[in-house]
C-alpha cells in the first residue's frame, strides 16, 4: 500500500474549505449523499497527510466532517435501519 501523499499548505487549506462546502451540501436530503461521501474522502486525505504543517482552516475541516457524517446518518443510515426494522418485524 502506498503512503499517503504529502500536501503543501495551500492544498491543505483548499481541501479543508472544499470539505466544509461539500459537508454542508451533504446535509441536503438525497442529493447530498454523494457530496457527504466526497467530503469524508477529503477529510481523511487531509487528516492522513503527514506534512506537520499548521492548518489555519482546521475548523472548516472539522465541521465539514461533522456535517458529512450527520448528513449520512440522517438521510442514509437511520432510514435504512428503519426500513429494515419494519420489514423484519412484518415478516415475523
Amino acid at each position: 500500500m502506498n503512503p499517503p501523499p504529502t500536501l503543501n499548505k495551500v492544498e491543505i487549506i483548499e481541501k479543508s474549505l472544499s470539505c466544509f462546502q461539500l459537508g454542508l451540501c451533504g446535509l441536503l436530503p438525497v442529493v447530498g449523499i454523494p457530496m457527504a461521501f466526497l467530503s469524508l474522502i477529503l477529510y481523511h486525505r487531509v487528516k492522513s497527510s503527514k506534512t506537520g504543517v499548521w492548518n489555519p482552516a482546521h475548523r472548516y475541516l472539522l465541521w465539514g466532517g461533522i456535517c458529512a457524517r450527520l448528513g449520512l446518518w440522517v438521510f442514509l443510515v437511520i432510514p435504512l435501519a428503519t426500513v429494515t426494522y419494519v420489514v423484519i418485524s412484518n415478516s415475523l
